[in-house]
């Protein structure tokens, strides 16, 4: 799996330097309204790129904090049923004291 992953990797990096060495013309980027910057063309895809992987971290993020408390409160709830089961496995198993079951057999009377 860990190959497979390695080669998506791959794959990508590929592409990516596919499109900066295609795209090197320039091209004008404005930020504010009548402030126009040339930049060339791969360098403003890459900066889509990243706003668009920062914007996906801040969706995500709320959704990482709910799982985690989520993980949290079912790991306390494990061990809790855990404790519980501890509980009533020690109260299950009859206590059978070795000493007076050796005594009642020496005071029986055999016929």
């Amino acid at each position: 799996m860990k190959i497979f992953y390695t080669v998506i990797k791959i794959l990508i990096l590929l592409v990516f330097l596919l499109l900066a060495v295609s795209n090197t013309q320039t091209v004008s980027f404005y930020y504010l309204p009548g402030q126009p910057v040339n930049l060339p063309l791969i360098v403003v895809l890459f900066g889509a790129f990243v706003v668009g992987i920062v914007f996906g971290m801040f969706a995500l993020f709320g959704r990482l904090l709910r799982l985690r408390s989520e993980n949290n409160r079912l790991r306390a709830e494990v061990k809790k049923h855990a404790r519980m089961g501890e509980q009533e496995i020690q109260a299950a198993t009859p206590v059978v004291p070795s000493a007076p079951a050796a005594q009642e057999t020496a005071e029986t009377p055999s016929k």
